[in-house]
């Protein structure tokens, strides 16, 4: 299935979530697209004999980790999800036409008998090994079904999604064969298992949901780095090849990353104090990293997509008629062409009218029409809803009250703030008041996770499952479910979508679950990016991934 952008995992203050189910490992594809087609990855990929031995590479976060524990919604950001692929199991390499296939480093084979139920086996890399040197067997992968499928309410997870739906996980022939018995079925099984947990790291709630909090615990990992330094001061994490590594040698003797904010980033690539900068999303940066030389941005299709995520349990929000009619008054396109203006980027292009999907797939259908951008429909609807316009008043008013409504923006963060004014422009227009909350970033995630705001624009990144992590976002009390909207249609039809084998039914399915999450407005798409990265020139295995997974032992620079 072909897939230019996936829709979930949020990264933290600069501005980007993520999704648990995300597939990392190592593809080593590059490929430019043709045309104006945009490249599927652009990571100058070379075989290893053509890299040298040493360097290091500086790399930036936009938030310092929260928490190690990626399981946990705090956890589960962009910029921890990168430390997080080179440094524990990632069991399936992932291309950049999103084919996916075993890692061998960890998964040295795979049978799958679809039943139903459905069964997985896993054969193991006997040779794989957590940094405390003990084997990766069955017993970490019981460990971590039994930790996020749900049924311990004490375990603080970001998602259930496909752990909920096993019937059993257990060993096989031996330690090194994992059998998964489905209670149905579950086409995205290969997300469930992407990576896997140190047994003793999950072993109870107390230990999985406070002792990475404020370290990382390098004895639970597996993979060719190590965590090897956290400087909580200096914000900066430091990894440092793992000396238990099974795999090719690592070629890079270190990787830093350090956190800081977007208006700092781009005089720091320019000076030459950091060595890479991910996910550029305007022109002042894009221009700034051009200065320096030996440099070069690369450029890839991108897996975030921005949009506003609206408390429907806040304020006048609880309407959902005031909800439908901010979205139709809400001119998208305008305002990503604002936050895109001067990047080499096809606005058109970018415009989505669907949460899962992208109009380069072929199960994408534009499920906004009734949501489209229209002032009148906006007004018209207000009106039925009570909401009046007065004479000599700019906002609307009922029994007495103003109608207005927060937005949380992210002060520093060149896109919130863009996005909020331009909202609350277009809000003033049909009579709604918007009033911009300032949100520092180290407020940012307390403000999401405890929802204390009334409306916030961020953006999710995707994973190469689009089908998947539904409950995730859109389930009732599910944590990363920031609306708080319990929608009975999508409450109906997951458990359809999670267990359909059938790729053309499951995207009916799922697009039935789109048009339900665009009426209650609970998320509202704004636009998604293309990945620019700028790196040094002679760096390979790096830059804008797309669809593909890095490999962290071939990132290298040439000889």
């Amino acid at each position: 299935m072909k897939r230019v952008t996936r829709v979930l995992a949020a990264a933290a203050a600069a501005g980007a979530l993520v999704l648990t189910g995300c597939a990392s490992g190592g593809g080593s594809g590059s490929g430019k697209g043709s045309g104006d087609a945009p490249a599927a990855s652009d990571i100058n990929a070379m075989d290893r004999s053509k890299l040298k031995e040493g360097g290091k590479l500086r790399l930036e976060i936009g938030t310092f980790p929260a928490n190690f524990n990626y399981h946990q919604a705090t956890g589960n950001t962009a910029d921890y999800g990168t430390i997080h692929n080179f440094t524990m199991p990632t069991n399936f390499d992932n291309s950049a036409d999103n084919k996916r296939t075993p890692n061998p480093n960890f998964i040295k084979d795979v049978k799958v008998e679809d039943g139903p139920p459905q069964v997985v086996t896993l054969t193991l890399n006997p040779d794989a090994k957590w940094g405390n040197g003990d084997p990766i067997t069955a017993k970490d992968y019981i460990a971590t079904w039994k930790a996020l499928n749900g049924e311990n309410e004490g375990y603080e997870i970001a998602s259930t999604d496909g752990y909920r739906e096993v019937k059993e996980v257990k060993q096989g022939k031996d330690e090194f064969e994992v059998v998964t018995t489905f209670k149905s079925t579950y086409p995205d099984w290969q997300s469930m298992w992407s990576t896997v947990e140190n047994a003793e790291a999950v072993k109870d709630p107390e230990t999985f949901n406070t002792a990475r909090q404020k370290e990382p615990h390098p004895e639970w990992a597996a993979g060719p780095f190590k965590i090897s330094k956290v400087d909580q001061a200096q914000k900066m994490i430091t990894l440092a090849p793992n000396e238990n590594w099974w795999g090719d040698k690592p070629l890079l003797d270190e990787m830093t990353f350090k956190a800081m904010t977007p208006d700092l980033r781009g005089n720091a690539f320019a000076n030459n104090e950091i060595d890479v900068v991910t996910s550029i999303v305007t022109k002042d940066e894009f221009d700034k990293v051009q200065k320096r030389s030996g440099a070069q941005v690369r450029a890839a299709s991108g897996l975030q997509w921005r949009h506003i995520t609206f408390n429907n349990n806040a304020g006048n929000l609880k309407d959902k008629n005031v909800r439908q009619a901010i979205v139709k008054g809400t001119n998208r396109k305008a305002i990503a062409a604002s936050d895109l203006a001067g990047l080499p980027v096809d606005v058109d292009k970018l415009m989505v009218g669907n949460h899962f999907f992208v109009p380069t797939d072929s199960e994408y259908a534009d499920n906004s029409t009734d949501f489209k951008y229209d002032p009148k429909a906006a007004e018209k609807q207000l009106d039925e809803a009570g909401w009046k316009k007065e004479n000599g008043k700019d906002y609307r008013m009922k029994d007495g009250k103003e109608l207005e409504i927060k937005y949380s923006m992210l002060v520093g963060i060149p896109t919130s703030e863009n996005e909020g004014k331009l909202f609350q422009d277009d809000m003033k227009k049909i009579g709604v008041k918007v009033n911009l909350v300032n949100t520092s970033q180290e407020e940012w995630q307390n403000v999401l996770q405890n929802r204390q705001f009334e409306s916030v624009s961020f953006a999710w990144e995707s994973t190469v499952f689009p089908m998947n992590n539904i409950t995730q976002l859109y389930g009732c009390e599910a944590p990363q479910n920031y609306s708080d909207a319990c929608n009975e249609t999508i409450k109906e039809l997951t458990p359809k979508a999670d267990t359909e084998l059938d790729q053309k039914k499951r995207a009916e399915i799922v697009n039935k679950i789109d048009k339900a999450i665009w009426d209650e407005v609970m998320v509202m798409p704004l636009y998604r990016r293309m990945d620019f990265t700028a790196v040094p020139s002679d760096l390979a295995n790096f830059g804008s991934f797309g669809l593909a997974s890095p490999r962290a032992e071939n990132i290298g620079f040439v000889k």
